[in-house]
């Protein structure tokens, strides 16, 4: 990996949180994969953010950038071990999602609420529950700052593998090489995708990309955030008592 830096408006350095080398919450060593992330797009000229955070509490704020990157773990629940003290219910209820319930002295996982965080794998004070060997990852996409709309990233995929994600980063400077606006010096990919629709970014970053069986994928995305041009809530009535 070289160190002579990027471009000035070109793709950023990969920020990442201090990761499981030191936060016991962090579910990979973020360091890493930060440093296997600029191997595969450095340089480019591009202009895209990219983060990686060891949990969903995103201490990196990866929510704010184009591409975000958030380490995830499936738990895996060994009944034998659990004295259904309800440790792990208890903490996802009032800390997470509340994926997780009580039932006939056995704990389930709704699937569909759990973020994979691992909050129920530290909290478990029997071993019951523990980490999958397999590393997932779940990204979320075109979160920006910026003095048009402000926004913060969505989820576009959970559950993936690094090579999966990685795939889909590269292949979206071939999205934006396709669609970008040459009359700016620059451009957020959101932008982009705005203005070619979600459906389009998704069939060209998946392209020859081999899909883990795991993973989920988000059949649309809405975004929020807010116009600068529209804040009437601002608008002062002078003269008025």
């Amino acid at each position: 990996m070289t160190k002579a830096g990027y471009p000035a408006t070109g793709t950023r350095n990969i920020s990442a949180c201090i990761g499981n080398r030191v936060c016991p919450f962090a579910n990979d060593d973020t360091t890493a994969r930060a440093a296997d992330i600029e191997s595969a797009i450095y340089p480019h000229d591009f202009h895209f953010k990219v983060a990686v955070t060891g949990c969903p509490n995103d201490c990196v704020k990866a929510h704010m950038q184009d591409f975000g990157i958030i380490c995830t773990v499936e738990p895996v629940y060994e009944a034998s071990k659990c004295i259904s003290c309800s440790a792990c219910v208890d903490n996802c209820k009032k800390k997470v999602t509340a994926a997780l319930e009580m039932k006939d002295f056995d704990i389930d996982r709704n699937l569909d609420l759990c973020i994979g965080c691992g909050e129920c794998i530290l909290k478990c004070p029997t071993g019951a529950w523990t980490r999958n060997e397999k590393h997932f990852y779940t990204m979320v996409i075109m979160g920006r700052t910026g003095k048009k709309n402000p926004r913060i990233a969505m989820p576009f995929i959970k559950w993936a593998t690094f090579d999966v994600v990685t795939a889909i980063i590269k292949n979206t400077y071939s999205f934006v090489d396709n669609y970008i606006d040459r009359t700016l010096p620059k451009e957020h990919i959101g932008y982009i995708v705005d203005r070619q629709g979600y459906n389009v970014f998704k069939e060209e970053v998946f392209k020859e990309v081999v899909l883990n069986p795991e993973i989920e994928i988000a059949n649309h995305i809405e975004w929020g955030g807010y116009w600068y041009n529209s804040a009437e809530a601002f608008k002062t009535n002078k003269g008025e008592e």
